[in-house]
């Protein structure tokens, strides 16, 4: 259940990034007469959340074998007018309606998981296997809409890092250098900083973090000071001016931009 938990979670994130990728033209195209467009599959997608998000609760507390019914999925498409409104507004639904039944999974007791369905053809199921079509089914449009399956993305050569071999790649740079960079993914990427008596830094165009190594000092903050100390974590908004003031010669500090 935790991995389908994970999944489901992750194509909230996923999804209405790459959706951005489309033009109206390309979500709002019917690839033949009688198929669906990506809009119009997104809006069925709902239908289908709501739906089972409905199932997935009365299947915890229904005396007797709950009967799953089938719904009549293209007049819900039409009747909701999926292909006249706005993706963004489609893609914020579908996100609460998913981010919902993640809810209930994370609250559902496992022996739940048992509970008896009766499907359409009148055979037998459970919850457990009604969770799990629901997620097949999703990805199978999901599918259609980007003509490939949206993979987990992998690790990175190198996701942990310590203090200790942080500090070894800082002294093996050329001499001189004051900072190292150890992470990068995208637009994020992770530094260990170690300014020489003065800090020269000036605004950055990204949003970032810092988290102290070691040593102390003060800390100017877009007009404003405060001082610091080993552990300590300080937020720095794009474009501000600041810099460490008055450190101690141990100082050294984590930075992640993003």
């Amino acid at each position: 259940m935790n991995q389908i938990i994970t999944r489901i979670l992750y194509l909230i994130n996923e999804v209405p990034k790459r959706l951005e990728a489309f033009s109206v033209e390309e979500m709002t195209a019917h690839p033949a007469p009688g198929k669906w467009s990506r809009r119009e599959i997104l809006g069925h997608l709902c239908d289908s959340a709501l739906h089972n998000w409905q199932r997935f609760c009365l299947a915890q507390h229904t005396d007797g074998d709950l009967r799953h019914t089938s719904y009549q999925q293209d007049n819900l498409v039409r009747e909701n007018n999926w292909q006249g409104q706005a993706t963004a507004e489609i893609v914020q639904l579908w996100c609460s309606l998913n981010g919902q039944i993640v809810a209930v999974l994370k609250n559902l007791p496992k022996e739940k998981l048992l509970s008896s369905i009766v499907l359409p053809n009148g055979e037998l199921a459970t919850l457990e296997f009604l969770i799990e079509d629901y997620l097949v089914h999703l990805e199978h449009h999901l599918t259609q809409i980007f003509s490939m399956k949206i993979e987990q993305p992998s690790l990175p050569s190198r996701w942990k890092v310590s203090t200790v071999e942080a500090l070894e790649i800082l002294d093996n740079q050329v001499e001189g250098k004051i900072l190292a960079t150890l992470l990068e993914r995208g637009q994020m990427y992770v530094e260990v900083y170690r300014p020489n008596k003065i800090d020269h830094q000036t605004a950055h165009s990204q949003d970032e973090i810092y988290i102290v190594i070691s040593g102390r000092g003060t800390f100017f903050n877009n007009g404003e000071r405060c001082s610091f100390a080993k552990g300590d974590l300080i937020f720095v908004p794009a474009g501000v001016e600041h810099r460490f003031e008055d450190f101690t010669d141990d100082f050294t500090t984590w930075v992640i931009f993003y």
